[in-house]
């Protein structure tokens, strides 16, 4: 596995042969390693929100931002309103 910027690489074969750990052939195209397990969809303030409720929620804050673009008015406000 080569390090590049703090971002693990290795080469195709090596990854798909269960040898990422291992691989040192710079000469090949080299590919990012993925972290293991699923992939976030939270966001940060979410997941706090989740760890302190102990409750799952699904993330609005991206659905949110989107409705808050299209009206008047700053997120402030209405956060402040609620």
């Amino acid at each position: 596995m080569i390090l590049i910027n703090g971002k693990k690489y290795a080469c195709q074969p090596c990854i798909r042969g269960h040898r990422a750990s291992s691989c040192k052939h710079e000469d090949r195209e080299l590919v990012e390693i993925r972290p293991k397990g699923r992939p976030v969809t939270q966001c940060e303030k979410c997941r706090q929100l989740r760890k302190t409720r102990k409750a799952h929620v699904r993330c609005l804050c991206g659905e949110l931002e989107a409705e808050n673009s299209d009206d008047t008015g700053s997120t402030a406000e209405r956060e402040s309103k609620s």
